[in-house]
This record gives C-alpha cells, sequence and structure tokens, in this order.
C-alpha cells in the first residue's frame, strides 16, 4: 500500500489573511453578510491548505502559534461581524448606545460604533486559537 502525503500550500496564511482583511478594511460602512461569507470561505481555504511546518525551537513553534491565531481569529471575527453589527444596531436603536451628533452618515457611524466590539471578539478568537495551535503542535526537542 502506498501512501501520499497531500500537498499543503504554506501561502494560504497569508492568502487569506490578505482576501479578509481587504473585506473588512475595503468596505465602507455597517458589515454585512459579505463579511461572513468571505470570514466563512477564508476559513475554510485556511483549513484545507494549511497545514505547519515542523518546528526548529520554542520561538519557532510559539510565534507559528500566534500568527495562525491571528489569522483564524480574524476570519472568525469576520464570519461573525455582522452578527456584531446587528447588536450595535439594537443597541442604537433600544437607546442603550447614542451616536454622535456630527454623523451625516448613519449607516458609516453604525459601522463605526462595531468596529470596537468586532476587534475584541478577534483578539479573544485569536488568543483561543493561538492556544489551541499550540497544544496541537508544541515543540519537542529532539531526543538526545
Amino acid at each position: 500500500m502506498t501512501t501520499t502525503t497531500r500537498g499543503v500550500d504554506q501561502g494560504a496564511l497569508t492568502a487569506t489573511t490578505f482576501t479578509t482583511v481587504f473585506v473588512l478594511v475595503m468596505d465602507p460602512g455597517e458589515y454585512d453578510a459579505l463579511n461572513g461569507v468571505v470570514g466563512v470561505v477564508c476559513a475554510l481555504i485556511l483549513l484545507a491548505y494549511y497545514r505547519p511546518l515542523p518546528s526548529e525551537t520554542l520561538f519557532d513553534a510559539r510565534t507559528t502559534a500566534c500568527a495562525f491565531g491571528a489569522v483564524a481569529g480574524l476570519q472568525v471575527a469576520s464570519a461573525f461581524s455582522w452578527l456584531i453589527q446587528l447588536a450595535v444596531n439594537g443597541a442604537v436603536e433600544t437607546g442603550l448606545l447614542e451616536l454622535d451628533d456630527e454623523c451625516s452618515d448613519k449607516s458609516r457611524c453604525l459601522g463605526d460604533e462595531a468596529d470596537l466590539p468586532v476587534v475584541i471578539f478577534w483578539c479573544l478568537a485569536a488568543a483561543w486559537l493561538a492556544h489551541k495551535h499550540y497544544r496541537r503542535f508544541p515543540f519537542v526537542p529532539p531526543a538526545a
């Protein structure tokens, strides 16, 4: 029986990062379902093509885990950004959150109000995913 190793693309981490950031940053105004779709699609691409290389040092293992956590967390934040936006919209409608009086474009202001919760969600997801990555692919020193 012959076994083959599936080829993986280490560039998947970079490519999905650029795509997700582009959609999150270049779309002015509120987060919408497109942000969610792009987040899910990029996460699927990352899961399909990214495999970490063996770490030669503890530093490599930790930085690889942090990079994966940051990118995958960004995609999770993108996937959930439209739900966060709905929560912000609900807070504005119920009076829990007030928009600045100088706001001329309500959709832009609502998007700005959702930025901080999306960033916080990203940081939490990134930390959790980095931890999971490191637990799955820890640095194991070579046997002497």
